[in-house]
């Protein structure tokens, strides 16, 4: 027996490629809700499953960046990427792992485990035994929590709203900041309705606010709020305990550039059922298949971090003269050759001596 607690995409996906007698235990009434996510895929998510129309609401073709004094570089994407309907989503996913003989259980919080020679698991109205137990519970996962796998850890600041206007359909516009280490994005759904947020450490109200200001969007344009925190890739964190794992957020795999997640942790989950089929070591096939590539995004948020408002100017100003073509985002360290040009080499050097 297999318990997988979180109803989101990696716990869901993992329940629709395991062969054992698997439940799934979500602690919300209904799948995919509240939303805590800007729900953009890249191109790879159809290495994993079969896209559906049902749960695109659009297809972003180019991005365009913009620097503190508002400096603008806009790249065209080599595949297009999808932005979800999560509660669609998740519920796809959900499907599937019925059709794969999964168990779901909704409303079911998870209070307690102990680990013995078979786990225990406590919920509000009733105890059960497992072999296996799966943490795909988020960020503040209690399953990562009492394996203590969850120590250490640190976390990002999301606040995101869906809001009212005016929207350039395939464009995904990203704002950064120098001086408070945060970003902003504005990520359409159509021409009227955009997911409109920034992550950052700290003061998120009032970033948010003057965020708003420089976008020039309207509080009584608000639709929805999405907000929630983010945990941050730690290379050498362990991911399992004895019998007891995690993927998806609550194992940290986030993308420390964008931090997104999803694909990551799908992927994640399909490692996980390999090792699981194979009884090999989930954290060595983790390293191995996605770790080099997550610590890659990490070294360049921490380089990122350091520009500072005329940094990050100088910088879009050089990436319009250098022109990256057809950016592609799911291999993002593929066009690192573009970084050869010495005026590059040279502003990237003075970067780094100035975090010394």
């Amino acid at each position: 027996m297999i318990s997988i607690i979180g109803g989101g995409p990696s716990g869901a996906y993992l329940a629709s490629l395991l062969n054992d007698e698997v439940s799934l235990y979500e602690e919300h009434a209904i799948i995919g809700r509240p939303i805590q996510c800007t729900g953009i895929l890249t191109h790879s998510i159809k290495e994993l499953i079969s896209v559906n129309d049902d749960f695109v609401v659009n297809k972003i073709r180019k991005i365009k960046l913009i620097s503190p004094g508002n400096e603008e570089y806009e790249f065209g994407l080599k595949h297009p990427e999808l932005i979800v309907d999560r509660y669609k989503f998740d519920n796809h996913l959900i499907d599937l792992a019925r059709e794969n003989g999964a168990e779901i259980f909704t409303n079911c919080k998870l209070r307690d485990f102990s680990v013995d020679n078979k786990i225990k698991l406590k919920f509000d109205d009733k105890e059960i035994e497992t072999d296996i137990l799966v943490g795909a519970d988020g960020p503040n996962s209690i399953v990562a929590r009492r394996t203590g796998l969850l120590n250490g850890r640190k976390y990002k600041i999301g606040h995101q709203y869906t809001a009212k206007g005016e929207f350039d359909k395939e464009v995904f516009t990203v704002y950064f900041n120098g001086v408070k280490n945060y970003f902003g994005w504005v990520v359409p759904e159509n021409e009227k309705i955009a997911r409109i947020g920034i992550v950052g450490d700290e003061d998120i109200p009032k970033l948010f606010q003057g965020f708003l200001d420089k976008i020039k969007v309207n509080k009584k344009n608000f639709v929805e709020c999405q907000s929630g925190v983010i945990p941050v890739f730690d290379y050498n964190a362990k991911c399992c305990d004895r019998n007891v794992y995690l993927v998806g957020d609550a194992a940290g795999h986030v993308k420390s550039t964008t931090l997104g997640g999803i694909v990551y942790g799908m992927r994640a989950a399909k490692i996980l059922a390999s090792a699981l089929e194979a009884g090999e070591d989930y954290d060595r096939l983790l390293r191995k298949e996605i770790g080099r590539e997550l610590w890659l995004h990490s070294k360049a948020a921490e380089f990122l971090s350091k520009f500072g408002e005329e940094g990050w100017d100088e910088f879009i100003k050089l990436l319009r003269k250098i022109d990256l073509g057809k950016f592609n985002r799911d291999k993002p360290f593929s066009g690192l050759h573009l970084f050869l040009k010495p005026s590059l080499i040279y502003f990237l050097m003075r970067q780094g001596i100035k975090r010394n």
